[in-house]
């Protein structure tokens, strides 16, 4: 199973890509403020910091608008460069209201699939039942 899926259509990844670079600005706020006060012109910190605010929330209209690819097979899902494998899920939770599914992994692991997202109730349903079906066989 192939589903596409854009942040813009899913409050919860929307929320995650704004508060990621709000976070990242704050960052750079605050490397901005400790460079001012050892001494570096705070005319030249605010044009970098004002540049890299709008290359950040450019970044982020960007990616937000992206088309990202799930798939979903009898061994593994694979969200392009993170892989889960169906053997090492334990559990899943489905929330319609904001369309994902949360994944409980047997154990920890940094680079894997922990949520998939869906635009379109019909494939998170799909999703549904074709883990429902695999977990059992597991």
């Amino acid at each position: 199973m192939i589903w596409k899926f854009r942040a813009i259509n899913n409050r919860v990844a929307k929320r995650r890509y704004f508060t990621y670079s709000v976070l990242l600005i704050l960052l750079f706020t605050i490397v901005a403020v400790y460079r001012v006060t050892n001494g570096y012109s705070i005319k030249k910190m605010a044009i970098l910091l004002s540049v890299s605010a709008v290359f950040i929330f450019l970044y982020t209209i960007i990616s937000l608008g992206r088309e990202r690819y799930y798939t979903l097979d009898e061994k593994e899902i694979v969200y392009k460069p993170l892989k889960t494998k169906i053997e090492d899920i334990e559990n899943f939770t489905v929330n319609e209201n904001d369309k994902l599914i949360k994944l409980k992994l047997k154990k920890f692991k940094l680079f894997t699939v922990k949520t998939l997202y869906f635009e379109d109730k019909n494939d998170l349903k799909e999703a549904e039942l074709f883990l429902k079906k695999y977990l059992r066989r597991v």
